[in-house]
């Protein structure tokens, strides 16, 4: 898959994880590095969508590796699996884009968009 081949870090002008500006600016500057950490550490998966656990918490300090994480895992652009020897982190999605969109309440929100590296399978039965 050439997705795996492709840098991930941040590209210098450019929020991390597609946020948009009027999200990103209602972050705290701590909320904001770890959007940045989170960012970075796709690099980690630049080669093989599969990576040990310790080796991405090898990329910095534990506690603020184990924040990025979290908010990839919340966003499903990794999953962390049991592995024979330790955990492995696995990217299952690249973020892409957050849609904003007003409700009939008048309040903007945002839906995130993540392009998944496999194709879901999905039930034909569950297709229209």
């Amino acid at each position: 898959m050439a997705t795996t081949q492709e840098s991930f870090a941040a590209v210098p002008g450019l929020l991390p994880l597609t946020l948009p500006q009027e999200l990103w600016v209602t972050l705290s500057p701590a909320q904001q590095a770890v959007y940045r950490r989170a960012e970075a550490l796709l690099d980690v998966f630049s080669i093989t969508r599969s990576v040990a656990l310790s080796s991405v918490l090898a990329q910095g300090p534990h506690a603020e590796v184990l924040r990025a994480l979290q908010v990839l895992g919340g966003m499903s652009l990794v999953e962390v699996e049991p592995g024979e020897d330790e955990p492995t982190v696995t990217l299952r999605a690249l973020p892409d884009e957050h849609v904003r969109v007003v409700g009939v309440d008048g309040k903007a929100r945002w839906i995130f968009v993540a392009r998944p590296l496999e194709a879901p399978e999905i039930d034909p039965q569950n297709l229209n």
